[in-house]
């Protein structure tokens, strides 16, 4: 465990405010900024080499904003850019969204595991080669899910829609006899209410917290009793974003431009 000075998070968009919040709660006391990349967003329709330039990019700006421990907020962005940041930025740590799950679904008692990801997350493989090396007990059942992302960013959440879209896929057999959901986005995490009413004994794994709870593991607690202002930045500050932003996750700080290279 170390005296951490500052934590970044990044992700295309909205996401990865579900990974913000629940770390707030475990560390609010450490200084935060978070980084929206909107102007690619989605990542998950990118290629694999435009993920990474995106992702370097912004984390050599969360590190000259003097970020030592960074959260990649963006499954595909942990998919894709994972090892490559960590061997371009060695002074820094890292932590993604993805491992952390795989430790708790491999220590878990489900055997038959759904994931919903975007099409970079699921045409990496990484979640299922992953849980092979923990579990190979577990068989994960993957599909890619590309019409949730859009939709939660165009701000239908609440509408009816985004249950009809997630039962479409749902539906699909590819995800036959599963016992435990996967959000394999850190977007899908807000459609939880929406599966809780399509999937009767199927449990919805909190990644969120989980991955929360592993960066706690890795950093001191900061300024204790203190909540400290979290910083935002966007790559481009939109009008609908910002008031999609006060009204899923009631941010009304100031969104800052920071356009990358």
């Amino acid at each position: 465990m170390k005296a951490v000075q500052k934590i970044g998070l990044f992700d295309s968009g909205l996401g990865g405010l579900t990974v913000l919040q629940a770390l707030e709660k475990v560390l609010p006391g450490i200084p935060k900024i978070y980084y929206g990349d909107t102007l690619h967003l989605p990542y998950g329709d990118k290629s694999d080499a435009a993920i990474q330039s995106y992702s370097t990019e912004i984390v050599s700006f969360l590190k000259n904003q003097g970020c030592d421990l960074i959260v990649i907020a963006c499954n595909s962005a942990s998919a894709a850019a994972g090892k490559v940041l960590e061997e371009r930025f060695p002074e820094l740590q890292f932590i993604n969204v993805i491992d952390p799950v795989v430790e708790a679904v491999a220590g878990g008692t489900h055997q038959q595991v759904g994931l919903l990801g975007t099409r970079a997350t699921v045409r990496s493989g990484a979640y299922a080669r992953k849980l092979q090396a923990k579990n190979a007990q577990i068989q994960l059942k993957s599909l890619a899910t590309p019409l949730l992302v859009p939709l939660i960013e165009d701000g239908f959440l609440g509408t009816g829609i985004e249950v009809q879209v997630l039962q479409h896929y749902l539906n699909d057999p590819v995800l036959d006899g599963i016992e435990a959901l996967v959000p394999g986005c850190t977007h899908y995490p807000l459609l939880k209410e929406a599966a809780g009413s399509l999937l009767e004994g199927v449990a919805w794994i909190d990644a969120p917290a989980i991955v929360a709870q592993e960066v706690a593991k890795h950093c001191s607690a900061g300024v204790e009793g203190e909540e400290l202002e979290t910083k935002f930045y966007l790559s481009d500050k939109t009008p609908s974003f910002l008031e999609l932003a006060a009204k899923t996750f009631g941010i009304k700080a100031q969104w800052e431009l920071s356009q990358l290279d």
